[in-house]
């Protein structure tokens, strides 16, 4: 069952934001991730987040082993610079994670 790492923002530092996708990439890369989602999102109800990155895996034990890597660790320090937000681990539909 997949796992999904699901990166929800604001962006904070408009002149350093495009650092982190090339940064990034590689890293997902490594670890067998796939880019879903990168982009500005439109808020329908709650808190607003101006901006959405979603990462598929093949499990969610690789999309913990990604997010709990060394090089994601320290692109966190980065990412914490230039946006505000939130960060999720989601199963794929389908289980039954209550």
């Amino acid at each position: 069952m997949s796992g999904y790492i699901i990166y929800h923002y604001n962006i904070v530092d408009k002149e350093r934001i495009n650092e982190l996708g090339p940064l990034s990439l590689p890293i997902v890369e490594k670890y067998k991730g796939e880019l879903v989602v990168a982009s500005p999102v439109t808020c329908l109800e709650g808190s607003p987040y101006t901006h959405m990155v979603v990462y598929k895996f093949a499990s969610m034990e690789k999309a913990q082993a990604f997010y709990e890597s060394a090089e994601s660790r320290e692109l966190s320090k980065l990412r914490n610079e230039v946006t505000e937000g939130f960060v999720v681990l989601v199963p794929e539909y389908g289980h039954d994670y209550v």
